[in-house]
């Protein structure tokens, strides 16, 4: 288990990192003015993806959790949106975006939830009998 806990720092942090300077890079030469920071979003979807498959890993091993793991995950992206909601309200949902604005809140939560979903999805494959 701590080899896959290992795993996923290496790639929520590789990726992070990784897609949060090309996508700075891009924004930067387009001069898109962001009413929010690319940073903080990032570094959000990084922590919150890496929470969820950890404890899911862990959950993984705990035989009365072990088969409500699939409706925990759907009631995690209700808590995600929610969470993101109430830390970015003022500069996301105050503030009339752009549709440039838009596509670059857009794009680390597309990233983050395709990595979260191909781990959790490997996480239940190996729990379910």
């Amino acid at each position: 288990m701590a080899k896959n806990l290992i795993t996923y720092i290496l790639v929520f942090a590789s990726v992070g990192v990784l897609s949060y300077l090309l996508h700075n890079n891009f924004i930067e030469e387009k001069n898109i003015s962001l009413p929010f920071s690319l940073k903080k979003v990032y570094l959000f979807f990084v922590f919150f993806s890496l929470v969820i498959c950890s404890l899911f890993k862990i959950g993984s091993v705990i035989n009365k959790i072990k088969e409500q793991l699939g409706f925990i995950y759907l009631g995690t992206i209700i808590f995600k949106i929610t969470v993101f909601a109430v830390i970015f309200y003022k500069s996301v949902f105050e503030v009339d975006l752009s549709n440039a604005q838009r596509i670059a809140l857009i794009i680390p939560m597309a990233i983050f939830l395709f990595i979260e979903v191909f781990f959790v999805a490997k996480i239940l494959n190996k729990t379910s009998f």
